[in-house]
């Protein structure tokens, strides 16, 4: 689960003001929207914060000449998260598009059950030790996206290039001998700084990216980490995503919405690198990060139907049924070793779109074999 809690934000109020540039032309403009945030998260605990978002529109670029998000966020688990996000399409006067992330992140109660832990962990923490499975973190950070449009047909579906910076520094603080990472003090116990250069491509051909009903959403990226720019490792990354969706009728317009993720890591990857399974963007009802290995494979299933509209106010609910599946492994484990003990969660949640169709609120209650999540947020999972 990123600690960049972006997403985890309830709808509460949206303030909109608008501010003519200094500028001859009428069409451009500045308008700002601050959203309070109130979230819950079974991982984090109740959340709080807010976001103020600046759309700048200038010389009929669209979607947004550019924008800036600023967010800062408190969870009742002892997160605290600072967020600076810049996205600039027509960056340099071409048709690429450039994202960059700054954060800082401290978290009081990071999870940590181990690397290559398959053992079934009850509920409760080891007696007298309440913080077994947790530990202290600090977190910051930089990424930076590159998005090149290589081609567009017909149906305005489009192939990208990404070129792709990460960096980021992460160490435990205020260890205890009493803790699970102590005692294993894995890859990165003792701090580090990751330097990632990557590229990848991303073939994007749904009809909606925020409600989407039809079409596919494909994205494969390879990231390298080396001492000799500056990495505390050397490591590779390499992620692939693919999205599905197709819709019929039956009764009610139901989507079913199907999601596959891969990640493989190699070399020396730090604790925080290592592909996981366990959290609301992954198996909805484990822990966060309860598996933590060189690889990991989800499949993320879920039917989708909005139940109730209300077309005067523009507002709709729905109700989500889904099913998750997927593991963590080892690089060297057979194909046999890996299907041997898959991990299952089932689950529902319920949606509400709100003011217009691309904000959409979602409670999840995922269920595995080790508990319940419960998890608040905004947007579908894919």
């Amino acid at each position: 689960m990123t600690k960049r809690v972006l997403t985890l934000l309830l709808f509460i109020l949206v303030l909109r003001v608008s501010v003519k540039a200094q500028s001859s032309q009428e069409t451009d403009s500045t308008q700002m929207a601050f959203l309070p945030a109130l979230a819950f998260n079974t991982d984090l605990g109740f959340i709080g914060g807010g976001i103020a978002s600046f759309y700048n529109y200038k010389d009929n670029t669209r979607p947004f000449y550019s924008y800036t998000n600023l967010s800062a966020i408190f969870s009742t688990k002892g997160l605290a998260s600072v967020d600076i996000l810049y996205d600039k399409p027509f960056v340099f006067g071409t048709n690429m598009r450039l994202k960059t992330n700054v954060f800082v992140s401290r978290f009081f109660q990071d999870p940590y059950y181990g690397v290559a832990n398959y053992r079934v962990i009850e509920e409760d923490p080891p007696n007298g030790m309440p913080d077994f499975y947790q530990f202290k973190s600090f977190s910051v950070g930089f990424n930076s996206t590159l998005r090149i449009p290589l081609s567009i047909n017909e149906k305005n579906q489009q192939l990208d290039a990404l070129a792709i910076l990460n960096l980021d520094y992460e160490t435990p603080w205020d260890s205890k001998s009493d803790q699970l990472m102590t005692r294993e003090q894995p890859r990165g116990f003792g701090g580090g700084r990751t330097f990632m250069i990557g590229s990848g491509l991303i073939w994007e051909g749904r009809d909606n990216e925020f409600n989407p009903t039809s079409g596919a959403y494909i994205e494969t990226t390879l990231e390298i980490g080396n001492k000799l720019w500056g990495g505390t490792f050397n490591n590779l990354v390499i992620k692939h995503e693919m999205f599905h969706y197709f819709t019929f009728y039956l009764i009610k317009d139901i989507t079913l919405a199907n999601r596959f993720y891969a990640e493989h890591t190699s070399g020396e990857t730090p604790y925080w690198k290592l592909a996981y399974a366990g959290d609301d963007e992954t198996l909805r009802g484990y822990p966060s990060r309860r598996f933590l290995d060189d690889n990991v494979a989800i499949l993320n299933n879920e039917l989708r139907a909005w139940l109730v509209e209300f077309p005067s106010v523009d507002t709709k609910l729905g109700a989500v049924l889904f099913f998750d599946v997927g593991r963590t492994f080892s690089n060297g484990n057979t194909f046999d070793e890996i299907t041997s003990d898959l991990k299952y969660t089932i689950g529902f949640a319920g949606t509400a779109s709100l003011f217009t169709p691309d904000f959409i609120i979602r409670g999840d209650v995922g269920f595995s074999e080790e508990g319940t999540g419960v998890y608040i947020t905004t947007g579908y999972m894919f």
